[in-house]
């Protein structure tokens, strides 16, 4: 998988160790600006389906956004989604593990069953519910890149190697490049990237 990088990523500096101190700590440090209106604009950006742009947005720092703020936007998507999976558990008879793929802004349901192809007609007609998949979907993957940018920030302080650091980063960005996954069952729902930086974490640990 491609690692994509924006104007003021830290992998155009790779080798230039000022440089890319310097862009890790733009990165990592937002605790002291003002967020007010940032959750507008994140929220406009993700309707609009700019996601990147929005992304590049907040790398660059013209987005300052909290991410605790990001979190709690959402976990509130979250809870809409888990009464909406109810719902369908009951319709769609979701006894085991469904997997939903988010592709290309399309939602597309694994699986040939009857029961698949039917989950599958209804997502394409209910635009509203398909919207709120995807926008939770690309929330979840801000906060883990959040916390994959607070942690490379840790990383730092303790004099990590540059290029381990760098690795990292890349291992982390790629929660936000590759497709993610909607998963749904009569017990809830939830998103393949969820504790995807904390397993990195885990293995560096493992490793120390």
């Amino acid at each position: 998988m491609e690692i994509t990088s924006n104007t003021l990523s830290l992998f155009n500096y790779i080798g230039d160790s000022e440089k890319s101190n310097e862009v890790l700590q733009g990165l990592a440090n937002n605790t002291n600006k003002d967020v007010s209106g940032g959750l507008d604009l994140l929220e406009s950006g993700l309707s609009n389906g700019k996601f990147e742009e929005t992304l590049e947005l907040m790398e660059k720092g013209e987005i300052d956004i909290d991410l605790n703020l990001v979190d709690n936007y959402y976990q509130f998507n979250q809870q809409k989604l888990n009464r909406e999976v109810a719902q369908l558990a009951r319709s769609f008879d979701l006894g085991s593990e469904t997997a939903v793929t988010l592709q290309d802004g399309k939602l597309v349901v694994e699986g040939d069953s009857d029961n698949a192809k039917a989950l599958q007609n209804y997502l394409d007609k209910d635009t509203r519910l398909s919207a709120l998949v995807q926008q939770t979907a690309k929330l979840q993957q801000f906060v883990e890149w959040g916390q994959a940018k607070e942690q490379a920030a840790v990383y730092q302080s303790e004099d990590m190697p540059e290029d381990q650091l760098i690795e990292f980063l890349k291992e982390a960005r790629l929660v936000m490049t590759q497709d993610n996954q909607f998963l749904m069952s009569n017990k809830g729902s939830a998103f393949y990237s969820q504790g995807h930086t904390q397993s990195i974490i885990d293995k560096i640990a493992q490793q120390t």
